[in-house]
């Protein structure tokens, strides 16, 4: 599985980025049924970065976690009560 190679959270605004890869965006997309999960793709569909929108949601991070667990990325446990 390939390791994030940066996470960024903002506590404040509950927003986390997981991010995978340093290429350029060519499209988000978001992944159901949530509009509080997205996805970032490059230009042949593979994943840059996975943002959560509401932290505090545990379905949004078990949805999270699921889409990149099925695209062999390795998804962070989150500090506290957010994992």
């Amino acid at each position: 599985m390939a390791a994030p190679i940066h996470l960024a959270i903002d506590l404040e605004a509950g927003i986390c980025y997981v991010r995978y890869s340093d290429a350029p965006v060519a499209r988000t997309i978001e992944v159901p049924p949530s509009a509080t999960v997205a996805a970032d793709l490059d230009e042949e569909g593979a994943v840059i970065g996975i943002e959560i929108v509401r932290l505090g949601d545990s379905g949004d991070l078990a949805r999270a976690r699921r889409f990149a667990e099925e695209r062999a990325l390795r998804f962070p446990a989150l500090p506290g009560s957010l994992s």
